[in-house]
């Protein structure tokens, strides 16, 4: 008895001397260490690394960028599932212990004992962890180990628990550039927070010990392990049922990465923001945190790319089909198999594997075809009972074969494809001609190819192939030059080229209401009589000999301005330059904005042989739209930082006819429409413009109603009818633009609210083929947009300002006739109206205060 007594009071001295040992090393250490560790306060003031955001004018998110993809949230909004997944996986004590865990420190010690202090182990709760992560190396020494035990305390004493636990789960590394729990469940799942299942749940609460071998990207088996360890934590602690966690582990688990949930893909302008922030912040604003709001419009930015995009698959689909991606024997392609077991369905998908969907395209493999034999009523070529001598029988009809073809897709399965699929497909033969149209489905694919397919407006599957021709649209309000809606090639995974800002092509015709204004400033009027004749001029300058036409080949002789331009008469165009003078001309355009690439000082000025790019086009015709004002196109409207402080609100100039030019008002409002899925118009938003200065007038009210006044009547009439007669509104004035050899298509036009220019051509100038001009090919993407712009909003006219007339006009001779058989109205400046026709036959030009009286035409100088 008195030995155990005296075992026992050897060891409880051995007991007290570690203790008091452990307790001098800890005051030692503590004073030794503490000075040199920050203050745990300093946590309130930590930046988190959160990329930069880009939205929409509605709040809609447009894109991310930066390395670090982080979006904090409040403990309140973190589901109670997750948390107690991660507390059963990190440290199930959490919301009981001081910072520290006692068994943690007894681990960590003892292996520092039998490591002779090397290296020490184990122990870290979430609290410590928070505190290595922001102000500890990631080296293991116990030393290490040690100054994280007095930050955690001292965190304790400065934080709430949930505070604590909001932090870690807020800036932890989860792997594949995730910090934090929402932006794991958007990377690995593609949810929020609150649609994540139990099985997703604890995969993410398994990966903080290994983020970058624990992730169900990286490895879906390990990522399998670690759920099932955390589900098991997670039983043990009462937080689920047995039933929860056996469904949970049965889940598959897929190893796909997802992006942030953008609520509208916009990557043309996404980069535009991008590198005008990064230009005025620099690379820091990649992880500050910053929300830029755009000028763009959700709901018009989406219309923009569907137009582009179906406009371009229109054209790629006249000219024929370019054939298939490849083709595979199906035979061989079992022969060859790794593995002789393996299913037909593994062996297609591992076929289609080198062609992956893009660009909204499915891959197929075609890998049977069925024929059978139906019959159908005769065509009308074939011959049919006569009816007076044959007497009345049963409709005859006539045997056909009728093929479908079974197409394997990636991840889809089998879909059936008739004729009607593929019978767009004649095979492209050059730009200008295409073969027959497929007869049979095996006139187009057969067993073994592999091709593109897309789903048409019906929702049928169609065979397809990427369109090898760009487009471009950018639509502007014209009021303050806010971009509403840009789309800058068919694709920005395929070419990231921005054709809407960054192309300079030739705007053909579409440049000439530029001009036309110009005209109007000098000595013409919208009657003056031009002869469209033949031209043949000797040019250094241009060529040799220059010896350019109309569109149609065709001269028309004497023919008034307004029916020169809705008649896009290039000769007209090229004498109107002419007269008033090349320099006039270009020095007028110029204050459009456009530059000196844009107006060669020559007479192809005429004819829009400069180069431009769209939104230079959209900016020169929203002068037109807003009665004279020079307003430039931006795209950030403001910067906020990550505590919402707006850094930078744009200054745009309003054009406002009311105001001087250096008056600060209120122009009129931008009105917006919510449309149901029906296209009805379900609310009106009316937004007044915030007060800014007046933008510079550099053509008067009375030039700018005139030349868009003509251009009502290019499309009411003229070679932009087909937007008149689809849309139906008077509101509507473009012009249409097609370059030499059919290099470009252009269509820009307006309203009141929008203005907007599309473009169709080759990155690779080449011609885009017979019959493809402005009014075919570029037109019908400026009205697949504007038809769904403008739905179910008012029109909104062009004000007329003061100072025009109406004058009834003898419409041959541009003379002012009070005969009413044979006249049209004209409208005119009042101080320009043209002398009475009984005059003609003795008028001549006359000098008056050394100028040709206003009014009067050039058209009489001989011809060039």
């Amino acid at each position: 008895m008195r030995r155990y007594s005296r075992h026992l009071r050897t060891w409880a001295a051995l007991g007290g001397a570690i203790l008091v040992t452990f307790a001098a090393l800890y005051t030692g250490g503590y004073y030794y260490v503490a000075p040199s560790l920050p203050a745990a306060e300093t946590l309130r003031d930590v930046q988190l690394q959160i990329p930069l955001s880009v939205y929409s004018r509605d709040g809609r998110l447009l894109a991310q960028f930066g390395e670090r993809q982080r979006t904090p949230v409040d403990y309140e909004a973190i589901p109670e599932r997750l948390v107690q997944a991660i507390l059963a996986a990190e440290d199930d004590r959490f919301f009981e212990h001081p910072g520290f865990d006692y068994q943690g420190l007894l681990r960590a010690g003892l292996n520092f004992v039998l490591t002779a202090g090397g290296r020490g182990q184990g122990g870290s709760t979430i609290t410590q962890q928070v505190a290595r992560m922001y102000f500890l190396t990631r080296d293991r020494t116990f030393v290490r180990k040690f100054k994280e035990l007095i930050l955690a305390t001292r965190i304790e004493r400065e934080f709430t628990k949930q505070e604590i636990l909001e932090l870690y789960l807020n800036t932890y590394f989860f792997g594949q550039r995730a910090y934090g729990v929402v932006a794991a469940a958007q990377v690995y799942f593609g949810k929020d927070l609150a649609d994540l299942s139990l099985s997703e749940i604890a995969i993410i609460a398994g990966i903080p010990p290994g983020p970058s071998v624990l992730n169900p990207i990286t490895s879906p088996e390990a990522a399998a392990r670690r759920r099932g360890y955390v589900l098991g934590r997670m039983r043990t602690l009462g937080f689920i049922s047995d039933a929860e966690q056996l469904a949970a582990a049965a889940e598959p688990i897929h190893g796909s990465r997802f992006g942030p949930e953008l609520e509208l893909a916009a990557p043309y302008v996404a980069e535009m923001v991008r590198a005008e922030v990064i230009r005025r912040i620099g690379p820091a604003a990649y992880e500050a945190g910053l929300n830029v709001t755009t000028t763009i419009d959700s709901r018009l930015q989406l219309a923009a790319q569907t137009s582009l995009r179906r406009a371009a698959i229109e054209y790629d689909e006249r000219h024929g089909y370019r054939g298939v991606l490849d083709h595979v024997d199906l035979e061989t392609l079992r022969d060859e198999a790794e593995e002789p077991g393996a299913t037909d369905e593994a062996l297609w998908q591992l076929a289609l594997e080198e062609y992956p969907a893009t660009s909204g395209f499915m891959t197929g493999l075609v890998v049977g075809i069925d024929e059978k034999t139906v019959l159908v009523p005769p065509d009308d070529g074939e011959t049919a009972p006569d009816a007076e001598t044959d007497p009345p029988t049963e409709p005859q009809l006539v045997p056909m074969i009728e093929q479908t073809a079974h197409v394997y897709l990636q991840d889809r399965g089998i879909v059936d494809v008739g004729l009607a699929s593929v019978g767009w497909a004649a095979p492209y033969i050059h730009d200008d001609a295409v073969g027959s149209r497929p007869e049979r489905v095996t006139d187009a694919v057969r067993v073994g190819d592999i091709a593109h397919f897309r789903h048409d407006d019906s929702g049928d599957l169609r065979l397809a192939q990427i369109p090898e021709v760009q487009g471009a649209l950018v639509s502007l309000d014209p009021i303050d030059g806010g971009i509403a809606a840009l789309v800058g090639g068919f694709d920005f995974s395929l070419s990231n080229f921005n054709r809407a800002t960054q192309t300079k092509r030739q705007p053909g015709s579409s440049f000439k209401p530029f001009i036309y204004s110009a005209a109007l400033e000098n000595g013409f009027t919208t009657a003056s009589i031009v002869n469209d004749a033949p031209i043949v001029q000797s040019s250094q300058e241009l060529e040799d000999v220059w010896r350019p036409t109309n569109y149609s080949g065709r001269f028309n002789g004497p023919t008034r301005l307004r029916e020169a331009l809705v008649r896009s008469l290039n000769l007209v165009s090229i004498r109107v330059v002419r007269g008033a003078g090349v320099g006039n001309v270009v020095s007028h355009i110029r204050k459009f904005g456009f530059d000196e690439t844009a107006t060669p000082r020559n007479l192809a000025l005429a004819l829009g042989a400069g180069g431009v790019a769209p939104i230079d086009i959209a900016r020169g015709y929203a002068t037109f739209a807003n009665g004279g004002f020079r307003v430039e196109p931006y795209l950030i409207q403001r910067i906020e930082d990550v505590d919402g402080n707006v850094i930078f609100e744009a200054q745009p100039r309003l054009a406002c006819p009311t105001c001087d030019n250096e008056a600060e008002q209120e122009a009129p409002a931008r009105r917006f429409a919510a449309l149901d899925s029906k296209r009805v118009l379900v609310s009106e938003r009316v937004e007044l413009y915030p007060k800014h200065p007046a933008a510079e007038r550099i053509i008067s009210a009375q030039n700018a109603f005139l030349v868009g006044d003509m251009m009502r009547d290019v499309v009411r009439r003229g070679t932009g009818r087909r937007a008149y007669n689809t849309l139906g509104r008077e509101d509507m004035s473009g012009k249409t633009g097609t370059t030499n050899d059919r290099r470009d298509a252009w269509f820009s036009g307006f309203t009141g609210d929008l203005v907007t220019t599309t473009w169709i051509g080759f990155d690779q100038e080449r011609p885009l083929g017979r019959y493809e001009e402005g009014s075919r090919t570029a037109l019908p993407m400026w009205i697949y947009f504007m038809g769904e712009a403008l739905a179910s909003l008012p029109e909104h006219q062009m004000q007329r300002p003061s100072g025009i007339v109406d004058v009834r006009i003898n419409p041959e001779t541009g003379l002012v006739t009070s005969d009413a058989s044979r006249s049209v109205f004209e409208k005119f400046r009042i101080d320009e109206v043209p002398e009475r026709e009984v005059e003609r036959s003795t008028w001549q030009p006359q000098q008056v205060g050394g100028e040709t009286p206003r009014g009067n035409p050039v058209a009489d100088q001989p011809l060039f």
